[in-house]
């Protein structure tokens, strides 16, 4: 969009006459008139220099080789774009000193963007010495050249203005963990994706918060994947679109599972929850120096620091006021499959895969498939001589229902004053008007059917009514039969407002107490 603008080269004028940038963006006269004049000074008046340092790179052997295709191209350029000058006769193989020759030539002054200005270095393509040359060509390129109007460069990592070998110090950098002013620029804003979603009727906000949202400003405010949000609205499909694009190391690559504690909270991170942390900034600077920092190993929680400050900078993590989290769906299912690819994760995946089955034969109260889960998983938790009671049964719920906590609030042993049901699951505030609501009943030596009887019995959806839950309610029974490791399992369907009745029914058949009865309670 910046070269369309600036380009001379390009006639953009029906293009950009059309929005606000012409028109002057501020409701002050004064200020919106000076905005008009700031556009008809600029738009078209520049030659634009482009630069892409992720395209084509894997073809070359050398960074010597690549920067060299890169100078070919520009002189083939030129040449084009000025047939009459015999600027080309002076041009050498540095391509900071041929922009300088030209601009001198034609007496003009260029606008240099540079897209995917870090590729070079977050890519292992070329060796740490070539990567710490290219931020020296970068500097050459960009630093106190008169060539420049100004530079404009997209990356993910921050810029290592420590590094005495780049002194890229002639930026503003904005990012969007602590940017006020270009924020919402980093990503789609709720209210744009409102009103693509009006373009797709298709898909629905709400499906499209749950799986491209999560990243946040500094202020909060929600910031969407661009390019997951676009593919999903053009196919009509909500799935992962990450894989499509992204260009940065698998996620499993950045983690030291050796590392103490960092698989519980992965696997903490992929349930929904949030880790507490403290992360500084991760740029260039921490990536050069990854070989030698890994080298040394003896600092656990700055080592934990790094990787998650790199996991959050390449957008596989947010961070907000000390909170780390997967920010959506797209990427929980990026980390789920990463499982699969260690061994000694695989437990994990395999326990995502069957209770996220669980939970679907569930919603569908397909309970001849819910036992078959239920009495494999059976076999793999209780081992020969464990003593198959209550508290292990909960256990091979908790596996089987594990998924269940990235879509529902669990609680164990709610209820009322006649008795607690053994576990509820509350869809999450997001989702409190089309969620289904589980009342879990378990029994051992029974009969699934006990166990919903007992729900009604007990009216453990007693407080339904004030938690304000709309949707559906399933009463489950489960049952283990202990010597055979069997399993049967019953569920009833209800929406929620005939739970409500059922729950009135109850209150008004309550008789009222007893004022006499208080009193006496009282005094005692």
């Amino acid at each position: 969009m910046l070269v369309t603008y600036y380009s001379k080269g390009i006639d953009s004028k029906k293009i950009f006459d059309n929005f606000k940038v012409s028109k002057g963006l501020s409701s002050d006269e004064t200020k919106k008139q000076l905005e008009i004049k700031q556009y008809e000074e600029y738009h078209g008046k520049y030659y634009t220099l482009y630069f892409d340092f992720s395209y084509n790179v894997d073809k070359f052997e050398s960074l010597n080789e690549y920067l060299a295709s890169i100078n070919d191209k520009l002189k083939y350029d030129i040449k084009n774009t000025f047939p009459n000058y015999s600027v080309l006769e002076d041009f050498g193989s540095i391509i900071n000193d041929n922009l300088l020759i030209l601009s001198s030539k034609i007496k003009e002054k260029f606008i240099v963007i540079i897209d995917e200005w870090d590729y070079i270095i977050a890519n292992n393509k070329f060796s740490s010495e070539e990567q710490r040359k290219y931020l020296s060509f970068l500097k050459d390129l960009i630093k106190d050249q008169p060539y420049n109007a100004f530079v404009y460069m997209t990356g993910i990592l921050p810029i290592a203005k420590q590094l005495s070998q780049s002194t890229l110090n002639c930026f503003t950098e904005y990012s969007i963990l602590e940017d006020d002013k270009y924020y919402q620029y980093f990503g789609f804003t709720g209210k744009e994706v409102k009103e693509l979603c009006k373009i797709n009727p298709k898909l629905k906000y709400k499906e499209i918060c749950n799986w491209y949202n999560g990243y946040k400003a500094y202020n909060g405010d929600p910031i969407f994947n661009t390019w997951s949000v676009i593919s999903a609205l053009q196919y009509s499909s909500i799935k992962s679109y990450w894989t499509d694009t992204g260009r940065v190391d698998e996620i499993f690559q950045m983690i030291n599972f050796d590392i103490d504690g960092i698989k519980k909270e992965i696997i903490k991170l992929i349930k929904g929850n949030e880790i507490s942390i403290n992360l500084e900034k991760y740029g260039t600077n921490e990536l050069l120096n990854e070989e030698t920092n890994n080298t040394n190993n003896e600092n656990n929680d700055a080592m934990k620091e790094d990787i998650y400050s790199k996991m959050v900078t390449f957008g596989y993590l947010t961070y907000y006021k000390g909170k780390l989290s997967i920010p959506n769906n797209e990427l929980k299912e990026r980390f789920i499959k990463a499982l699969k690819k260690r061994k000694d994760m695989k437990f994990y995946y395999d326990l995502i895969t069957n209770s996220r089955k669980m939970l679907k034969m569930t919603l569908k109260k397909n309970t001849e498939e819910m036992c078959k889960i239920l009495e494999e998983e059976h076999l793999n938790i209780i081992k020969p001589g464990d003593k198959m009671d209550h508290g292990n049964l909960k256990r091979i719920i908790e596996h089987v229902y594990f998924i269940a906590n990235i879509t529902h609030d669990i609680k164990e042993e709610e209820g009322n004053e006649k008795g607690n049901s053994d576990i509820f699951f509350y869809p999450k505030m997001g989702n409190r008007k089309n969620g289904t609501i589980f009342i879990v009943e378990l029994k051992l030596n029974k009969s699934a059917e006990i166990a919903i009887k007992q729900i009604h019995e007990k009216v453990y959806y007693y407080n339904l009514k004030d938690k304000k839950y709309s949707g559906k309610v399933l009463l489950i029974g489960i049952n283990c039969e202990t010597a055979t490791k069997k399993y049967t399992c019953k569920i009833e369907e209800y929406n929620v407002d005939q739970i409500i009745k059922k729950t009135e029914k109850k209150r008004k058949s309550k008789p009222a107490p007893d004022s006499n009865d208080i009193k006496k309670k009282l005094r005692s």
